[in-house]
């Protein structure tokens, strides 16, 4: 891999100083690739939420049923044409809403006892998940032996010794018959299992009453009844019981109740009832369309009975005036001695009573819109202008009558009320024997199509869409976190960045993954642990991009050390975790490679490490020779590597800055420069103590350790500007831990975590 070096006679840039790099859609997509594992780890592990979560969910069925609603036809014709628009009301409307109401959704609660509500008692968290996927109690058991079954046992709150309280797949309980006193109602009691059939009732930690399946078992004095039909559950199982107002078993079932019309205007309607139990909603759907469908019979009865009533009524009174028509004409016609109408009297005779028989209708039709409607109502309105033309057109018929002979006259007159009174009487017979037909009869305009049949599968939960939903999610979460990150991340990540605070960068040194096995988490005794690493990089993998970016440097700093004052370099950096201790150890390797002579201190007496890399002993070193306790000979010890000597930290020291401002390491650095080709000094971060700026003034050069993506720009702008006050003059920056992304442009990288 060839590596971009940036020489150290760069000059400071024009460019102001960028804490937020440029965001574009390469970038954008480089990064997703780059967390892509992170993004796939978040998108599984909601996947599994998903699944879990709607594993979990009690199973929904539904069950549905057609019917046919048909218009209700009127008892009198005449009414349809005197119908305006819809303001006589929808009657499919009306029956529809029939069907939801209270009348017929408590009738059913009431027939099958549905304030009754039963819930099993579940393992917690797992149970809802382990039924729904048929695990049954022998399964669990044969899953969970010894300490595990001792534990589900304890979470039944002490009664695992007669078995676990948890209701498993295969395990229920019926209830036919339960009665509770009115200040229990909507309570929950607990039903447990006994031995043989036997069961105890509790609400709370009281027993209420204690019983068998198959037996009536009640308390008068409490107000409790229970009758148990069916139980099939191992002993200690216990069930939650409860009894509802009948008013929230109303609203319970209509909520779960849905009706959709198959057709527009077509009549015929899906009545669709959902719920946890498979055998009770085709059970309590039938019920209901039973029960509309007798309500609906009955009233069309009572409909019917009503108006025979009124027909009964009126039948006797038009027969009497009948008779007495049909008797004045006869004695008419004998006194004039049978007088017989001309062609013109007949065609006004035939024209009044038809005008007569309409306004009979209307009559009869007025006492039917009487019961249903106010005299406003545009039906009644109809009715009421229909009749107006009835009399102005019978007026001026009786003004035509007026004109003729006088015998003529009376025999038109007794003529018409036979003819008109004869019909009426007919039509009232007619109508009396259709209503009884009506009344005895057992079809009403609601027509069941199709029983109650129950849909195959759940239509809830819907696990594969929850399940994707949940990754889907997650993903969505974890690129939104990717997103935020890089939008709120002040962390240098160019080398422009750098150049823009006046820092020329030497090198870009890559990620490694060879000096990620070679690192390890020290957790030291009463402090924060420590990242150390236990070999050399450029020894174990001397053909890491790594390393030959190092090389790199290498060669940039020989050019670049012929302008300083002497052959000591340091190595610092802004803040811990930079890697400064990396690149100080691996460059020194390289540089002895190389065949320079050097000589590499640890001058960090306070968390130093170096000595792990060669796997040595860091007592021994420059606390202990700064403090005269050992001499140069002892201190300085040979690394293994050839031209490489090592001086460790030595043990901690209580004032690592006053020594370091002693003869003694002046003394160290002046013996050391005639001896060395290059002195290496890795030093503290300098934001956190001044051994730094101490140590400074005594090296030729100093480079600065950037990580990628871990320093901002502003806190290594500080940092040189500290260094700077202090008479330290820093040549340049290292780019540390950086990684290519797929678009091979060195500006995007990413963190790797190695020490």
């Amino acid at each position: 891999m060839v590596m971009t070096v940036f020489p150290g006679h760069h000059g400071l840039s024009s460019e102001p100083s960028r804490d937020i790099p440029d965001i574009s859609l390469v970038k954008i997509v480089s990064i997703l690739m780059e967390h892509k594992w992170k993004i796939i780890f978040t998108g599984m592990l909601f996947l599994l939420g998903g699944y879990f979560y709607a594993g979990s969910q009690p199973r929904i069925y539904q069950a549905d049923t057609l019917i046919q609603i048909e218009g209700r036809r009127t008892t009198l014709g005449l009414l349809e044409t005197l119908a305006v628009g819809d303001q006589g009301g929808n009657p499919t409307t009306a029956e529809l809403e029939i069907l939801q109401s209270r009348m017929v959704i408590g009738e059913t609660v009431d027939r099958l006892d549905l304030a009754i509500q039963i819930e099993p008692r579940r393992l917690p968290f797992a149970g809802d998940f382990l039924v729904n996927h048929g695990f049954t109690r022998d399964q669990v058991d044969r899953l969970t032996p010894g300490i595990l079954a001792g534990w589900l046992g304890s979470l039944g709150g002490g009664h695992q010794q007669d078995g676990s309280p948890y209701v498993w797949a295969g395990e229920s309980l019926q209830v036919t018959r339960f009665d509770v006193p009115s200040q229990a109602e909507g309570r929950t009691h607990v039903l447990r299992v006994g031995e043989e059939g036997q069961y105890v009732l509790k609400r709370g930690e009281v027993p209420v009453l204690t019983g068998r399946v198959g037996e009536t078992v009640h308390d008068e004095a409490s107000g409790y009844r229970l009758f148990v039909s069916q139980l099939e559950a191992h002993p200690g199982a216990e069930f939650m019981i409860r009894r509802v107002s009948q008013l929230d078993a109303i609203s319970q079932l209509q909520r779960r109740l849905t009706i959709q019309s198959r057709g527009k205007d077509s009549g015929v309607y899906q009545v669709m009832l959902s719920g946890q139990d498979r055998e009770q909603i085709v059970r309590v759907l039938d019920t209901i369309t039973g029960v509309f469908l007798s309500q609906n019979v009955q009233r069309q009865s009572e409909e019917a009975e009503k108006q025979l009533a009124f027909l009964e009524e009126q039948i006797p009174q038009v027969n009497v005036e009948l008779t007495e028509a049909e008797n004045a004409l006869n004695d008419y016609r004998a006194e004039r001695d049978s007088v017989d109408l001309t062609f013109e009297t007949q065609n006004l005779l035939r024209s009044l009573v038809a005008v007569d028989n309409q306004l009979s209708e209307l009559a009869l039709a007025e006492a039917e819109l009487a019961e249903r409607f106010r005299p406003t109502h545009p039906n009644y309105q109809a009715l009421l202008r229909k009749r107006s033309q009835l009399q102005a057109e019978k007026l001026q018929l009786e003004a035509s009558v007026n004109d003729l002979p006088e015998t003529q006259q009376e025999v038109l007159r007794l003529t018409r009320d036979t003819q008109v009174n004869q019909q009426i009487y007919v039509q009232l017979l007619n109508k009396r024997q259709e209503m009884r037909l009506v009344r005895a009869g057992t079809v009403g305009n609601v027509r069941i199509l199709d029983a109650a049949v129950l849909q195959r599968g759940s239509i809830a939960p819907r696990v594969g869409l929850l399940t994707l939903g949940s990754a889907l999610m997650g993903v969505l979460l974890a690129i939104v976190g990717v997103m935020l990150r890089l939008a709120f991340n002040r962390a240098v990540e160019t080398p422009e960045q750098l150049e823009a605070i006046g820092l020329p960068v030497y090198a870009i040194v890559p990620v490694s993954s060879g000096q990620h096995k070679l690192s390890h988490f020290l957790r030291r005794r009463r402090k924060e642990g420590v990242n150390i690493f236990r070999g050399l990089l450029a020894i174990t993998d001397p053909e890491e991009p790594t390393v030959e970016a190092l090389r790199g440097l290498r060669t940039s700093l020989y050019f670049a050390m012929l302008e300083s004052g002497n052959n000591r370099l340091m190595i610092t950096g802004a803040s811990p975790e930079a890697g400064k201790s990396f690149i100080a150890a691996n460059l020194a390797v390289v540089c002895a490679q190389a065949g320079q002579r050097v000589l590499l201190i640890d001058a960090d007496m306070r968390k130093g490490h170096l000595h792990h890399a060669f796997q040595q002993a860091g007592k021994g070193g420059l606390s202990e020779l700064l403090t005269t306790q050992i001499g140069i000979d002892e201190a300085i010890r040979p690394s293994g590597i050839d031209n490489l000597d090592f001086l460790a930290r030595g043990m901690v020291p209580p004032n690592p800055s006053e020594l370091l401002m002693q003869q003694p390491f002046h003394d160290l650095l002046d013996w050391a420069a005639p001896h060395y080709d290059l002195v290496i000094l890795d030093t503290p971060p300098v934001m956190a103590v001044t051994d730094a700026a101490i140590v400074g003034k005594h090296a030729g050069s100093c480079l600065m350790v950037a990580r990628y993506g871990v320093n901002p720009p502003k806190e290594l702008e500080i940092t040189k500007r500290r260094l700077e006050h202090a008479g330290v003059r820093v040549r340049g920056a290292v780019l540390n831990a950086v990684a290519y992304s797929t678009n091979r442009q060195y500006g995007y990288y990413n963190v790797y975590a190695y020490r």
